[in-house]
């Protein structure tokens, strides 16, 4: 399962701040379980999530390209995002144990810090180094986990692609692993701002092939890493959702195509 997962946006040494304690209710020991399997309150979360998604959309709901996504990593599982509800169909369809960031407003009631926690999602302070978010990614990517990042660091304000934070570039330059880009589209038309009731509409989440980001060259350039990230997401999206990386897409081809 998943929160709302945001990649850092200041990589170590452009900001100092620091760090602030662990939430309370936040596990001790994280993470809850290291074997790659899920705790208990990961497996429950999880299932809850898949099973509101399936009943609110329905066949609404298309997820393509699942058989991308390897069943071990290490790697980085990079989207946009539109909607709260990315989370949880992200978090509910993925089979297997990931990690994600999430920012640390989520966590302020300790059920919530302890829920989350055990669903592999640990806090992170955003806009800022926040270098034990950053040590803890690291840490998931050397073991051979596959972390979430929502690569835009929030929820894009318009159904368009903003271009992505550096901190994924970071990421890929510290620990050098495979990214498979997932596009959703549709959401954002289902949890709305300001509505309290979701509504019914036509949802899709794809998973492109996995790729090497290439590191050559780029030398501390961390955004164009994750530039290169934002456009292989971009490439699956409909073009009305590409945004800022329409004509980095015409550049790159087709690179998924047939990933669905």
């Amino acid at each position: 399962m998943t929160s709302a997962a945001e990649a850092p946006g200041t990589p170590p040494g452009r900001e100092t701040r620091r760090a602030q304690p662990l939430p309370r209710g936040f596990p001790r020991r994280f993470p809850v379980r290291d074997d790659g399997r899920r705790a208990l309150r990961y497996r429950v979360v999880a299932g809850v999530s898949k099973l509101g998604a399936r009943l609110l959309l329905g066949r609404r709901l298309k997820v393509l390209g699942l058989e991308n996504l390897p069943e071990k990593g290490p790697l980085i599982i990079a989207g946009n995002h539109l909607s709260s509800l990315d989370t949880i169909l992200l978090g509910g369809i993925t089979p297997g144990a990931n990690y994600a960031m999430a920012k640390r407003e989520l966590f302020r009631r300790r059920p919530i810090a302890w829920m989350w926690g055990g669903c592999n999602v640990f806090p992170v302070d955003r806009h800022t180094a926040d270098r034990w978010a950053l040590r803890t990614a690291i840490e998931v990517l050397e073991r051979g986990g596959r972390l979430i990042i929502w690569v835009e660091g929030t929820r894009a304000a318009a159904p368009r692609m903003q271009r992505a934070e550096p901190g994924v570039g970071f990421l890929l330059r510290r620990v050098p692993c495979d990214v498979v880009p997932v596009a959703v589209w549709g959401s954002e038309r289902v949890l709305v701002k300001g509505r309290v009731l979701p509504r019914r509409a036509p949802v899709t989440l794809r998973f492109g092939r996995r790729f090497t980001p290439d590191l050559t060259g780029v030398r501390r350039d961390h955004q164009a890493v994750a530039d290169q990230v934002g456009a292989h997401i971009a490439a699956l999206l409909p073009e009305e959702y590409r945004g800022v990386y329409a004509e980095a897409v015409e550049a790159l081809g087709h690179p998924h195509a047939g990933g669905e």
